[in-house]
């Protein structure tokens, strides 16, 4: 379900993001075999965490089966990040991805499509670096003020001439 979604949501261009594929980078980290995709259930959060930070891979994304409201995101991201830094994963950071977050871009809710809540984890330099890529390009040109907020991303207004 997350390999589908990553093909068929992620890697899609769409004029909301300037033409640009949804999310950029998960496509080719899940056809390079960098992507550790694991469902939360058997092992806790915790403990895949640990085999991820032992892995190989680059990234992670964990599918948990909860139903959590909008609301929930943001303390539930909190929450990872304060698993990572009990992990001794200081240079990593996570973004989650609810189904029920609400955030769009002229009505296209790319989150609302996922297979459900889902976790993923990325070194904070290599986020970074592809946040700065993106901005210079048109990618966040037609996203909202509040849709901004959301991901945390301050773009400087382009000067009118």
């Amino acid at each position: 379900m997350v390999e589908d979604y990553i093909n068929s949501v992620l890697d899609e261009k769409r004029s909301e993001f300037g033409g640009k594929r949804v999310c950029p980078f998960a496509a080719r980290e899940l056809s390079t075999n960098k992507l550790m995709i694991v469902e939360v259930g058997e092992k806790n959060l915790i403990d895949l965490i640990l085999n991820f930070r032992d892995s190989t891979y680059e990234s992670a994304i964990f599918l948990l089966s909860e139903d959590l409201s909008d609301k929930e995101t943001k303390d539930f991201q909190a929450f990872v990040n304060t698993l990572l830094r009990y992990s001794g994963m200081e240079g990593y950071k996570n973004i989650c991805f609810n189904p029920n977050d609400k955030v769009s871009v002229d009505g296209y809710n790319p989150r609302s499509l996922s297979p459900g809540f889902m976790i993923n984890i990325a070194k904070k330099e290599v986020l970074s670096k592809a946040s700065k890529a993106l901005k210079k390009t048109n990618y966040y040109d037609r996203l909202p003020e509040d849709y901004l907020k959301f991901l945390k991303v301050a773009i400087k207004q382009k000067e009118k001439k």
